[in-house]
């Protein structure tokens, strides 16, 4: 079996020798042994150990939380780097769009192309669909799962000009009724059904498929991330987010 010297192996694999004496130190990276000079030698084991911590380096993990991740079973590790490439590739994606909307819209600046109304629409959903993902795309995939998030962007993506134009009018309404809710200090039970009902209906052109469940279970995201509750706070004032939330949790059944 081959052997390589801390220079080597710092060498070989692109670090360095004094990142290696400190894996050794916080027992991250051992050597296979020493020489009868005391020299730290490795070997192929050593070097796939390495591999595999410069790969959750790259992924911005801190070396507490390697140490931590290689003491799992190797099944538990494999899992977890699916997990992570599903991450990178969603992210690449979100990139790759973001670039190409940049790239045409640097070419229509210079005159070099034209768009078509569709063709400008379809990039402005995509970029809406891109800064969701950006903000809540971790939560409500780990709520939902990746196959409903995957359709409701979809069917996003699919929207006429006429059912956005619905889908934002719907919005506008709930919010003007939040609005009125949060003036009259008191939400009664018919602006309560009618604000679920919007609630329901402007979700109705992205969901796929309708439960009651769910609903109520976004309702609960809503209450327990700030970001959610600024996003109605924002927009109708501070307490919408409540009425929301009770609103959907007194008529989702």
């Amino acid at each position: 079996m081959m052997s390589y010297t801390i220079k080597e192996l710092a060498d070989l694999v692109g670090i360095s020798p004094r990142a290696l004496r400190y894996y050794d130190q916080i027992n991250l990276l051992k050597p296979a042994k020493t020489s009868t000079a005391n020299y730290r030698l490795y070997e192929t084991p050593q070097v796939q150990r390495l591999r595999e911590i410069m790969t959750y380096r790259a992924l911005n993990f801190s070396l507490e939380q390697i140490q931590q991740l290689l003491y799992k079973k190797p099944s538990q590790r494999q899992a977890d780097l699916q997990q992570q490439l599903l991450k990178l590739r969603q992210e690449q994606n979100k990139l790759n769009s973001t670039i190409q909307a940049v790239q045409q819209q640097i070419l229509i600046n210079q005159g070099v192309s034209k768009m078509t109304d569709e063709e400008q629409f379809a990039i402005f959903k995509q970029q809406k669909i891109t800064a969701n993902e950006t903000a809540f795309g971790k939560e409500i995939r780990q709520k939902y799962g990746e196959t409903t998030i995957q359709q409701a962007n979809q069917q996003y993506a699919n929207l006429t000009a006429e059912k956005f134009t619905e889908m934002q009018t719907t919005e506008t309404q709930l919010i003007e009724l939040l609005q009125t809710a949060l003036a009259n200090h008191k939400t009664t039970a018919e602006q309560g059904q009618e604000i679920y009902q919007l609630h329901r209906r402007w979700l109705s052109f992205t969901w796929p498929k309708y439960s009651t469940a769910a609903h109520r279970g976004l309702a609960e995201m809503y209450l327990a991330d700030q970001r959610f509750i600024d996003y109605y706070d924002q927009r109708a004032g501070s307490g919408a987010t409540q009425i929301l939330h009770d609103s959907i949790e007194q008529f989702a059944k």
